[in-house]
């Protein structure tokens, strides 16, 4: 059945590389989390567990990593490594939780320390610019009161962990997992405590008691947010699968009896980083290829609510939305496909690139996505076909990688003209599994309106293609296609030298989508904001310096590429010094 979506504005220099908004820690497992947005980037903080001891022991560090786009992560960086701390954390160190403190011009993470019997207790550790971190020297900040909670630091695993920060009135809260006598029975409860300064904390009583049918079983990774007329409270119960949550008009009305599930993960987050729109994070487990045991990623898609805020659901768009105007066929379903799906069949890698490709044979898009498994297979005899939006030829080469079997006619992936459908260029599998890059030089075609089509039309043994990593380069520079209408006028760089951030500003005639590129001097995107909506006159876009994949852009020389819906284009030249 074909998935028909209206045609976007064409945009430069295309990429289809099929990521998801997954995050993961190659060899690791990827635990407790926090996700924040600073300067139009993303940054996790989270710990990790390696696959080969998947054990909360062995949680020796806590990483940070950096996203321009929730998809597309840059290198994994420990920030605090449980061996540099004192007794009180150096037996494993959990569950960070990040906030800004816009009053003292910082950073501040609250986070679980446990001793070398697993008694956990909350540590303080800030940061004036989220990369490097010091430790509170009062830590640990929260001990819980021994004569109020089920708490020793003589006995093994005493509960006091995961804990979930917020400003609110004036003060610091934090939420954490706790358990207590209530009535002479061991309950799980929601530690609630208040702080002027984040190091002198005041315990206000539990937020919430587990008064369902198993009171003694522990809440987890709680998280409490407010949308609309609506208080809603997500945490993990001990040992349960699954992100409960509770929903009422006043937080004095939530009840086990009301529970939900809400989604089959763990350790939940919701952060609205842009208005109306709410975050939804947890952590999935997925089965490795055999012998590889459990993996653990974060997953990222939306938390939709009523108008008044009520009845929160998670809203999971199909992947491949964003990109491919046209799904037809069974060979379709699975896309993009999740991990190194033929090491299930102890067959060769298939040659990803991060974590997600377009496979025609393959059915299985990622955990917590609703479909497949992991190592499904629907076999060389589907057929389907993906075809791209239009956009505009302003390269000079487009690049990718393909595999599968080889038919030309029948399976490949091609560039094609949007107007009447001819194939301009076309790449086949060559009988591999595995992936090779391919090149087409694209001279002859600038200022063509074309679209990228996957067609796998072929039934027989070896009839699939996997396909990744499309992106379209720019070598050196492209003289705009004559006629068009120009609608952007007044390019400015400012700062320029940057160091490392760079407004680019300019004057748009009408509203509509305009593209901000910057590659550097070889061609190469380093950054781009993605077709975005602006409203006429004067606007400014913020370059952060950080590239696609993350990272700090080294200094040098880039270019810079203004580009709307009609074609028209601005070009400039920036200098990063640092």
């Amino acid at each position: 059945m074909a998935c028909l979506l209206a045609a976007l504005p064409a945009s430069a220099l295309i990429r289809y590389d099929f990521e998801q908004k997954y995050f993961s820690h190659p060899g690791r497992q990827v635990w407790d989390f926090s996700i924040v947005r600073a300067d139009g980037v993303y940054h996790i903080f989270y710990h990790t567990i390696p696959l080969a001891t998947p054990t909360a022991t062995a949680a020796d560090t806590i990483w940070h990593a950096k996203s321009p786009d929730l998809r597309h992560w840059g290198s994994r960086t420990p920030i605090l490594v449980t061996a540099d701390g004192s007794p009180w954390e150096r037996g494993a160190s959990w569950a960070p939780s990040v906030e800004r403190d816009d009053d003292n011009n910082r950073w501040v993470m609250l986070y679980t320390g446990c001793d070398s019997l697993m008694n956990q207790r909350i540590g303080l550790a800030t940061s004036p610019d989220l990369e490097t971190w010091k430790r509170a020297a009062d830590d640990p900040v929260i001990t819980p009161d021994t004569t109020q909670y089920i708490w020793s630091a003589a006995q093994g695993w005493s509960d006091f962990r995961d804990p979930f920060v917020y400003r609110q009135d004036g003060l610091w809260h934090t939420l954490a997992t706790a358990k207590k006598l209530v009535g002479g029975v061991p309950t799980g409860v929601i530690y609630h405590g208040t702080s002027p300064d984040m190091v002198n904390w005041t315990d206000v009583g539990p937020i919430f008691q587990n008064n369902g049918s198993q009171p003694g079983k522990v809440l987890e990774s709680s998280q409490y947010v407010t949308i609309g007329n609506w208080h809603h409270l997500l945490f993990g119960v001990f040992d349960a699968v699954g992100v409960t949550i509770l929903s009422a008009t006043d937080p004095s009305g939530w009840t086990m009896a009301n529970a939900r599930l809400l989604d089959n993960g763990y350790a939940p987050e919701v952060d609205t980083f842009d208005p109306g729109v709410n975050v939804y994070s947890r952590l999935a487990n997925f089965q490795l290829p055999p012998g590889g045991g459990t993996g653990y990623v974060v997953r990222l898609d939306t938390l939709r609510t009523n108008a008044d805020g009520s009845n929160p659901t998670v809203w999971k768009p199909h992947p491949l939305d964003a990109d491919w105007a046209v799904r037809t066929g069974l060979s379709t379903l699975g896309g993009p496909t999740f991990g190194d799906n033929p090491l299930y069949h102890s067959e060769p890698t298939s040659g990803l690139v991060g974590t997600g490709y377009f496979g025609s044979r393959d059915y299985y898009p990622g955990p917590l996505s609703g479909r497949g498994a992991p190592g499904v297979n629907l076999g060389d005899a589907v057929t389907g076909r993906l075809e791209s939006r239009p956009f505009t030829v302003t390269g000079t080469r487009i690049i990718l990688l393909v595999g599968g079997g080889y038919y030309p006619a029948t399976c490949y992936v091609a560039l094609v003209d949007a107007t009447d459908g001819t194939i301009l260029r076309s790449e086949t599998g060559r009988g591999d599994v595995t992936m090779s890059p391919r090149e087409w030089h694209l001279d002859d075609l600038q200022g063509r309106l074309c679209r990228i089509v996957i067609a796998d039309d072929e039934a027989g043994p070896g009839g699939f293609i996997y396909v990744d990593e499309i992106e379209e380069l720019l070598d050196g520079p492209v003289a705009v296609p004559p006629g068009r209408v120009s609608g952007l006028a007044a390019l400015a760089i400012s700062p320029n030298p940057a160091n490392p951030a760079a407004r680019i500003g300019f004057d748009l005639d009408r509203p509509g989508p305009v593209d901000v590129t910057v590659y550097d001097l070889r061609g190469r995107r380093v950054w781009a904001s993605g077709p975005r909506w602006q409203a006429a006159g004067h606007v400014s876009v913020l370059w952060a310096g950080i590239g696609t994949d993350g990272r700090a852009a080294p200094s040098g020389g880039y270019l810079v590429r203004v580009t709307d819906d009609r074609g028209a284009t601005l070009s400039g030249r920036l200098t990063l010094l640092k």
